[in-house]
């Protein structure tokens, strides 16, 4: 969860590549031992950290992934929401 956090730390300080990094790194952990909720959290949060340096096609690969973290995860609401962030970028 550090890496995660720090990610959203790092976003709000304008850190967008670090941030980037370090939601990748929890995503990664995550993914290693099947914590597929965590995993949708931090997949959702690098889509954030790539909205915010303006990359939509990312952002929405990863919206997508965390839809389907969140369905492995049995969480209906967070995946639905995920899903929609992602249709929200669909050009």
């Amino acid at each position: 969860m550090a890496w995660n956090n720090l990610g959203s730390a790092l976003q709000k300080a304008g850190r967008v590549g670090e941030a980037v990094e370090a939601h990748s790194k929890a995503w990664g952990i995550y993914h290693e031992y099947e914590d597929w909720y965590r995993a949708g959290t931090a997949l959702q949060n690098l889509a954030f950290a790539h909205e915010a340096a303006r990359r939509p096609a990312e952002a929405r690969a990863h919206y997508l992934q965390a839809a389907d973290a969140y369905s492995r995860a049995n969480a209906p609401a967070e995946a639905a929401e995920a899903r929609a962030q992602a249709d929200e970028l669909t050009p």
